[in-house]
């Protein structure tokens, strides 16, 4: 070999031509892994969750309770039940079957039971109703109470 041609082989296939082949080669497999990853079904995130609407005391509560409720429940009528839900402290005192209301459980809730269509015991309330209390009205009742049932 002449000495130009080793030059020239030096320069083709010399240790930094290789450095750099290597290293691209490198940078090459890292972008498509990467990008693989990416797609890959397992690193894709979760489904945001639904934050459920927080149910406010005086803006939905109230109402339903005004609606239904108020013509019997309140200091100003005789109530048997001397339960009165005219306010929030009147309601969370209770009256004589106990507190009507068990914060964070619905289910253990006396008005949630006295509103259905089984109540544990007398009459489904509201006594003078002639349908089912509505279901829309119920589940914003609900949710309220397993949201801690706040003043709120």
């Amino acid at each position: 070999m002449t000495r130009h041609s080793n030059h020239l082989r030096e320069v083709t296939f010399g240790s930094g031509f290789m450095k750099r082949l290597f290293i691209i080669g490198l940078i090459c497999t890292f972008t498509v892994g990467i990008s693989q990853t990416r797609h890959h079904p397992a690193h894709k995130k979760a489904p945001a969750k639904k934050k459920t609407a927080l149910v406010s005391y005086k803006k939905d509560v109230v109402p339903i309770f005004t609606t239904y409720c108020l013509p019997c429940h309140t200091e100003d009528q005789m109530n048997p039940s001397l339960l009165y839900l005219d306010t929030y402290e009147n309601m969370m005192a209770g009256g004589k079957h106990g507190h009507p209301i068990a914060p964070g459980k619905p289910d253990s809730s006396i008005l949630i039971r006295k509103i259905s269509s089984t109540p544990p015991f007398g009459d489904p309330m509201p006594m003078k109703r002639k349908s089912p209390f509505p279901k829309d009205t119920l589940v914003i009742i609900r949710k309220w109470i397993e949201q801690g049932a706040k003043n709120n």
